[in-house]
């Protein structure tokens, strides 16, 4: 099979990817995706699980491959976005303008507006929120954060509000929704699904072209790599372009030596949780009663630790409802996580084979202040579940409850799945996402991020994916 441009990996950017360059009718593209594809949503062949944005779901998970056992992300078609919480906000100004000069805010907010648009992002997820949503958002009011116009309006960097979210009719709304079902009856367009790949067919220093797990070549004029920043890094070090000493460690030739898989990066934090109440138990069960099962996220707190640039944000809250574990009532927390971490980790090879995880080294804390602003994020929690909204929900903090914040924070820290950096512009790739000293092999994923934006990455992730289509 040849192609004109093969798209390795069909979660978010690599629908975003495929659903533009085949807009083009004379452009032959070839999507190719690990796991399953379940046609339009219209088919009706989606499993209900992957549909229903009120919980997070692992059915179609790729596994684990880091020390903290966390998953590295979705194995079907819409990738991530296709299991995610569906939150869609954007970073300050300031940190797309620390990419540099070709992604600077003002160049790169349309881009932004455009996923915003095509993902059908709305202000809130539910219009019936739970008992717990409504006190937290309530009790950071009289905590005096204002409530948003905007949540993505830059003038105003605090605040709180409900989560804007790709939610439609109550269906997650993932990427091959968004974009890959109008581009379905192109006769340019191949959707290749079940398929891994394993290397980039490499004639010198210029990708021709991919070979699968199964050792099927797949011709191309340009690869496009759009697996993530896990598995995109994978495919890049077993084709030889990486660390030397990383290749060295797996006798693979080196091809070019780039730091791929360094710098990984991802916001962390930790939860905070109460004792079940008879009220939130009641109120919560009446909810249930008229609404069906819980949105388990829908409020958010945006807050600036003491360390925070003026005039932006550092911190996200989330009120957290979920049923407990024995049935018999709810349960009430709060997600607190660092948005804007200074420590960086890695991904590396477990073996040359293509069927082994690769190795997440998460690298939290390697930088002490991030430790400061997860025990500022719990401290202010705390506050919000002082005030009266909440008083009247919650029961005595039974996490981190007696336990010194910055042991706890190192005890329970973990990842708000949202991996990026891995390929990063300036170090692995240019500004128009081409890997630096490779010909026709293009990187168009979160892991072309330098930095990490103050914000869920699937928004960005998209508008970066929109932006890469159109230089390719």
């Amino acid at each position: 099979m040849r192609f004109d441009v093969a798209v390795v990996g069909g979660g978010t950017a690599g629908c975003v990817v495929a659903a533009r360059l085949s807009e083009d009718t004379g452009r032959r593209v070839c999507l190719i995706e690990a796991g399953p594809d379940y046609g339009a949503r219209a088919s009706g062949g989606w499993p209900g699980e992957l549909l229903d944005p009120r919980t997070f779901c692992f059915t179609h998970d790729w596994g684990s491959g880091g020390e903290d056992d966390r998953s590295l992300g979705a194995r079907v078609i819409g990738g991530c976005s296709a299991h995610n919480a569906c939150m869609a906000v954007v970073g300050t100004p300031a940190d797309y303008d620390e990419w540099g000069e070709a992604w600077r805010y003002e160049s790169f907010a349309p881009y932004l507006a455009r996923a915003r648009g095509t993902l059908r992002v709305v202000a809130a997820n539910t219009a019936e929120p739970a008992p717990l949503h409504v006190a937290f958002l309530e009790a950071a009011g009289e905590a005096g954060f204002p409530l948003f116009d905007d949540p993505d309006d830059p003038a105003q960097p605090v605040g709180r509000a409900t989560l804007p979210a790709n939610v439609v009719e109550g269906t997650r709304w993932n990427a091959a929704f968004a974009y890959l079902d109008a581009a379905r009856s192109r006769p340019n367009l191949s959707v290749v699904a079940d398929t891994a790949v394993d290397c980039l067919a490499l004639d010198g220093t210029r990708a021709e072209g991919v070979i699968t797990t199964a050792g099927e070549r797949i011709d191309a004029g340009v690869v496009v790599l759009a697996a993530g920043a896990y598995f995109t890094p994978a495919i890049l070090l077993r084709s030889g372009i990486g660390p030397e000493d990383e290749l060295a460690r797996h006798a693979i030739p080196v091809v070019e030596g780039l730091p791929v898989g360094e710098a990984l990066l991802d916001h962390h934090g930790t939860g905070i949780g109460w004792e079940r109440t008879a009220a939130l138990d009641r109120e919560t069960a009446g909810h249930v009663a008229r609404t069906g099962p819980l949105f388990r996220p829908h409020a958010f707190v945006k807050a600036a630790s003491t360390a925070c640039a003026p005039g932006s944000w550092d911190i996200h809250l989330l009120s957290w409802a979920s049923p407990s574990d024995d049935g018999s009532g709810y349960d009430a927390g709060m997600s607190v996580f660092h948005l804007k971490p200074r420590s960086t980790g890695r991904v590396r090879l477990r073996s040359r084979d293509p069927a082994a995880l690769p190795v997440v080294e998460r690298g939290f804390l390697r930088v002490p202040s991030d430790l400061d602003v997860v025990v500022e994020g719990l401290e202010l929690a705390r506050e919000l579940a002082g005030q009266p909204p909440l008083t009247r929900l919650l029961g005595p903090e039974v996490a981190p409850g007696s336990e010194e914040l910055p042991s706890y924070v190192r005890r329970t820290l973990r990842n708000y799945f949202h991996p990026a950096g891995t390929c990063g512009i300036g170090r692995v790739v240019d500004d128009h996402g081409r890997v630096l000293g490779i010909d026709g092999l293009v990187v168009a994923d979160a892991s072309v991020m330098p930095t990490i934006p103050r914000a869920n990455t699937n928004l960005t992730t998209v508008a970066i994916a929109e932006r890469l289509a159109e230089t390719i």
